[in-house]
């Protein structure tokens, strides 16, 4: 990535603070700020406490409802856009109220509290400001810091509850705010010159964009955003930074999600929680012992009772290098890197010598064994982090990728009912189990007859409580519907199986099956038959040439397959003939902004690829294509996994592209899952 580029991305910090400062200096005097405890990490990408102390902010607290801090001063709240959480902000004022004389008279011109909601204020927070009386005492304020760089290339909304509110919930109230953001991102790095969108709220996203830029003087725009809108005539006419954009929903590609990964990056997620780029370090609890029923936990109880204290690990190649150089590597290929790199250190650790002249000695002790020291302390993490991928994944992990490819590849149906069966009968996780019967529901389909056989094994397993998880899985469409099932609907279900099933069809025309097409794919390697640990460095094919390496050769991610045939397409009418079949696949842009008379259309009607094939478009479009750059912005609604990433990784470095990744949040198929639990 060029300085330029680089520099952009690094510019949406100081629009954030831009944003934050112009709030905090609305409020005048000395305050104090309570924020809530999910919102902490992702703000430390926006600002410090040495930034905040300079902008007015006194002391800083832990939202906690039970434990409200001393009314010193002005209060300052920072809360996400949720409104159980936002009555316990509005209790802890009225309890603040309440210790003041009922004589004194308020004075509403000098508000002592404050509420900042992240992303925006909802209609249904002020009617609970009126309800708990305190209209008048109490101000709101919308803040979004936009897009947060958590790695090179990768940029995150650090949204919560997105593929909950809706993809479950069906709530579109998110999608403004994701609107909002990509809009900032154009004003900063130009309109690119054509977009992509798949799927139906991908596509409500691009036309909000849309109408937000031909309205440029909307009251919907915050100060900061109408101090760029005034260049956006002047940018209008220069190259943007991405030739291309791709929005994508996150349901058009489950199996991207559902499917385990191989590579680092991927396992990570699978183990310990990611929080704004911050990856929990604990041996003590993971995503695996969490998930498992208790009496399956007996037996680690009754282990050594020293604890290791719990630390974190940033995900990001520029603060961590040795998460720099494997975080796209092959999980096997890691362990044995790992374990050559902490033979060094230990040689290195060794180096001191009495025999060394006092100088020498001064030398090392100051800058040798310091750098040595931190190191170690770093491979430490990587290594416990290791150990526990194998522990908590890899003893069953070559049996589980065989029956990962079985479903993608619709053979041995009766072999992946027995395992899962097994497993909700003697190793049941409650986020994990579910995982792998969503992907066959989506790869092949669960007839009635599997699907009644699942669910009861499932709450025998984990209590009947959990029986409304599935009406929210069919929600997601990760289910089938289990209100209406008649006996002719379960009749029809139990059909003769096909050969190949709605979802093979479709990825067979986009080529993302290697498996299934029989197809000798160069891929991360014969490490398909030799599980997640113990294979010898040899096997490891580190010049990788297909994305699907990072699903063990099985499969290729739909982003990563589409981010292709755009960018190799020689003309429109060849990205046509790959695409041409996805008639959710819409596109907008520059080029289709001008009309038969000549004029600018600045809201002009998405159209199917096959409809602008044989519109009046189509010259503007062949001559766009080939790229002249191969610069591409994507956003996946609903969150994004590192699979998906290192599959992008790779196809920049394949044909030298130019790819930054972005989301509301960096997910993996557990996070899915929970979040469908949790509603």
């Amino acid at each position: 990535m060029n300085s330029s580029c680089s520099g952009k991305l690094h510019g949406f910090r100081q629009i954030a603070q831009e944003k934050l400062q112009h709030v905090f200096y609305s409020i005048p005097s000395e305050k104090d700020l309570i924020i809530e405890p999910a919102l902490i990490k992702p703000l430390e990408h926006v600002c410090g406490a040495s930034w905040l102390r300079k902008k007015g902010i006194d002391k800083i607290y832990k939202f906690d409802p039970k434990n409200p801090p001393p009314k010193r001063k002005q209060l300052v709240y920072f809360i996400n856009s949720n409104l159980l959480t936002f009555k316990s902000v509005l209790d802890q004022i009225s309890g603040y109220q309440s210790q003041t004389s009922s004589l004194m008279e308020v004075d509403i011109r000098n508000k002592q509290y404050h509420v900042l909601v992240m992303p925006s204020v909802l209609a249904s927070f002020e009617h609970l400001l009126e309800e708990e009386g305190l209209h008048g005492i109490v101000e709101l304020y919308n803040f979004q810091w936009d897009f947060l760089q958590l790695d090179d290339s990768i940029l995150s909304l650090e949204l919560p509850d997105v593929f909950a509110d809706v993809f479950v919930r069906k709530d579109t109230t998110p999608l403004s705010s994701m609107a909002q953001s990509i809009r900032i991102f154009n004003l900063v790095m130009g309109n690119p010159h054509i977009v992509f969108s798949l799927g139906e709220n991908a596509e409500k996203i691009v036309q909000m964009v849309l109408r937000m830029e031909s309205n440029k003087h909307s009251s919907m725009a915050s100060s900061v955003v109408g101090k760029e809108n005034n260049k956006t005539e002047e940018n209008a006419g220069k190259d943007p930074e991405y030739a291309a954009m791709l929005v994508l929903d996150r349901d058009r590609d489950y199996p991207a999600c559902l499917l385990t990964p191989v590579v680092y990056c991927g396992l990570l997620l699978e183990i310990q929680t990611l929080n704004s780029g911050s990856l929990l370090v604990d041996s003590d609890s993971n995503k695996i012992k969490i998930g498992k029923l208790a009496f399956l936990q007996q037996q680690d109880l009754t282990q050594g009772s020293s604890k290791q204290e719990a630390t974190s690990l940033q995900m990001s190649g520029t603060q961590d290098m040795i998460y720099l150089e494997n975080r796209y590597r092959h999980f096997s290929e890691v362990i044995s890197l790992l374990s050559s790199q902490a033979k060094t250190l230990g040689l290195e650790g060794k180096a001191y010598s009495r025999e060394m002249k006092l100088h020498e000695m001064n030398d090392y002790v100051t800058n040798k064994l310091p750098k040595v020291a931190a190191a170690k302390k770093e491979l430490f993490k990587h290594l416990r982090l290791c150990e526990t991928i194998v522990e908590e994944i890899g003893a069953n992990f070559e049996k589980h990728q065989m029956i990962e490819e079985s479903i993608l590849t619709n053979t041995n149906r009766k072999q992946i009912m027995n395992y899962i069966l097994e497993l909700l009968s003697s190793d049941a996780h409650k986020y994990n189990t579910l995982r792998l019967i969503c992907l066959y529901h989506v790869t092949i389909g669960l007839s009635g007859e599997d699907m009644t056989k699942l669910m009861t094994a499932y709450l025998n397993a984990f209590g009947y409580r959990y029986l409304a998880v599935f009406s929210n899985l069919f929600q997601a469409r990760l289910f089938p519907d289990t209100t209406n099932l008649s006996k002719t609907k379960i009749l029809s279900q139990i059909s003769i199986p096909t050969l190949k099933t709605p979802f093979q069809i479709e990825a067979n025309k986009l080529k993302q099956l290697p498996t299934d097409s029989n197809e000798s794919v160069p891929t991360a390697g014969s490490g398909r038959d030799a599980g997640l640990a113990g294979v010898k460095p040899g096997q490891i094919n580190v010049g990788k040439t297909c994305a699907s390496y990072v699903f063990n050769g099985n499969y290729i991610p739909l982003v990563a397959q589409l981010a292709h045939m755009i960018f190799a397409a020689p003309s429109f009418d060849n990205l046509n003939t790959r695409l041409g079949h996805l008639e959710r696949l819409k596109v907008f842009g520059r080029v289709l902004q001008r009309n038969n008379q000549g004029s600018v259309d600045t809201y002009a009607t998405p159209k199917t690829i096959k409809e602008l094939a044989t519109s009046c478009h189509k010259a503007a479009l062949n001559q766009l294509f080939p790229l002249k750059e191969k610069t591409m912005f994507i956003f996946i609604v609903g969150g994004i996994t590192y699979a998906e990433i290192a599959a992008c990784h790779l196809l920049e470095q394949t044909i030298g592209a130019k790819i930054v990744l972005s989301s509301d949040r960096i997910i993996a198929g557990h996070d899915l899952i929970e979040s469908v639990i949790s509603c």
